[in-house]
């Protein structure tokens, strides 16, 4: 064999064991991932949210990472307590924009809710909820709800309250659309500060409402009782000026309550005078006379 031939396999040989090793690396050592790129904060002052949203572009989708938490440590209480129990079906929606304003593309996130223990200040309920018969298709709702959505996540803080909500998935953005990126924004039903404090507050309320309803349940049970349930007739015979006592022959007596029914409860007793009596659960009665519009009241005390 010719040099010439010589050097020709030994070049293609060469080659052939390039695009091998070639391979190899590219198996071994993949192309980087892009990382995400910060693409700056978002507020809303009404609510005190503060957020902050990254995002990639890779294999043909714009994916997202997206984290909520409170504006200042003032209002950590109030967001800790709503995310940990919505008082509604609660969402954020968030829009990329372009340098301009034009809206490229946008997605709504949202907050996990759980219709049983649901309390608002913008819809005061009047029934319990979680004994309504109408709980399950409200359960049943929000599944279907959830349904298809990117929802957030709590992450707990060491102190043991809600320090932020994350959420990840993609965003309908085409690639186009992802280039012309300028800047986001967000609108949300997410409680305002000042409705964070009415709901942290709903429980103590809650409970101040469910005794005050106790309290006037028995007293509607007190005034449906008989007032008097021990009655009868008596001869007076005796009056005990210095004890403001009045007895009857039958032995019971009764201490006059006014001053102003001393007089009449002497001279009945003088007259020893039939009287008809009237006592309540409490032992205070009243002495009645037949053709006398005078009433006495007493406390029966044996």
């Amino acid at each position: 064999m010719s040099g010439l031939p010589r050097l020709a396999l030994i070049l293609l040989g060469a080659g052939g064991l390039a695009i091998v090793i070639l391979l190899v690396f590219l198996v071994v050592h993949p192309k980087a991932v892009p990382s995400f790129q910060d693409l700056g904060q978002g507020i809303s002052n009404t609510a005190g949210l503060k957020g902050e949203l990254t995002a990639r572009w890779v294999s043909g989708r714009a994916q997202y990472q997206l984290t909520f938490q409170p504006q200042f440590a003032i209002y950590k209480a109030g967001f800790s307590y709503v995310t940990g129990h919505p008082p509604e079906p609660l969402w954020i929606n968030i829009r990329m924009l372009d340098a301009t304003g034009y809206a490229l593309c946008s997605k709504q996130i949202l907050f996990r809710f759980n219709p049983a223990q649901a309390t608002s200040p913008r819809r005061h309920r009047t029934e319990n909820t979680s004994a309504s018969p109408e709980l399950a298709a409200l359960q049943a709702q929000e599944q279907q709800r959830e349904k298809g959505h990117d929802v957030f996540q709590n992450q707990m803080g060491d102190d043991g309250q809600v320090a932020s909500v994350v959420a990840q998935g993609d965003l309908p953005c085409t690639e186009k659309e992802y280039k012309r990126f300028g800047y986001w924004d967000f609108t949300t039903n997410f409680p305002s500060t000042d409705e964070q404090k009415q709901i942290m507050r709903e429980p103590a309320l809650a409970a101040a409402r469910a005794a005050a309803e106790a309290q006037a349940a028995r007293r509607r049970r007190e005034a449906a009782m008989p007032r008097f349930f021990v009655e009868g007739d008596a001869n007076l015979a005796s009056y005990n000026s210095s004890r403001a006592v009045v007895e009857a022959s039958s032995g019971q007596a009764f201490q006059v309550l006014r001053s102003t029914d001393r007089a009449a409860a002497d001279e009945w007793a003088a007259d020893r005078a039939q009287v008809h009596y009237n006592c309540d659960q409490h032992a205070t009665c009243t002495l009645s006379r037949s053709g006398d519009p005078h009433v006495i009241e007493v406390r029966s005390i044996h």
